[in-house]
């Protein structure tokens, strides 16, 4: 059978195109289907994600926004490295505890994210997530946005949904220890949404 170049054969959810010699089909998924259908294969766009491989209580993987205009990217994945909960909490001070090498959690407000990215980079902190204030906010992503005070962040810098940021921090208070350990950034790109282990009480 010929055909002629660019024929579309379609059929519900198939699209089919000839390119010169090559057949190509296309298949389109719904942005509800890939949501409920486990077996489906997607690319999560714009999103950052890590895993918390201790305490056992907290191994889910989160979501990360990363800085709009400010801060770097991670250059390859780091593995069981540490979590911090940042000393004072908003990091809006020098930080008391010892953070170096780290990524250290820290809670927004009081001063301007990129204040306490460049609190964290001072401290040697290998990146820094800074949670909402909103303890409820468990879907709503925050823009971190630059304080037009011209300074330059050379670590990356992340934010993190209110819910996840204070879930962690009470089950590191209940564990008397202030660390985790994670594995940053992870892949998920091309990978069910079920290989996400999802923390219960966030939807995303």
């Amino acid at each position: 059978m010929e055909f002629d170049d660019d024929v579309f054969l379609t059929k519900p959810g198939l699209h089919f195109a000839l390119h010169g010699s090559l057949i190509c089909c296309y298949i389109s998924v719904s942005a509800e289907e890939i949501a409920t259908a486990p077996n489906y294969y997607v690319v999560f766009e714009e999103s950052v994600y890590f895993e918390i491989t201790w305490p056992e209580s907290l191994m889910y993987t989160f979501k990360l926004k990363q800085a709009k205009d400010f801060g770097t990217v991670f250059d390859k994945l780091h593995e069981d490295v540490e979590l911090i909960l940042a000393d004072p909490e908003d990091a809006c001070q020098d930080l008391l505890n010892e953070i170096h090498g780290a990524v250290v959690l820290i809670r927004r407000g009081e001063c301007s994210f990129l204040a306490k990215s460049k609190t964290a980079e001072k401290a040697g902190a290998l990146a820094a997530i800074i949670f909402d204030n909103d303890e409820n906010n468990d879907n709503s992503m925050i823009e971190m946005i630059d304080d037009e005070t011209h300074r330059i962040v050379h670590i990356p810098a992340y934010f993190l949904l209110g819910k996840d940021g204070a879930m962690i921090r009470r089950q590191l208070y209940m564990l008397q220890t202030d660390r985790a350990l994670i594995n940053i950034p992870i892949n998920l790109t091309g990978k069910p949404h079920t290989a996400a282990r999802r923390p219960p009480w966030t939807i995303w």
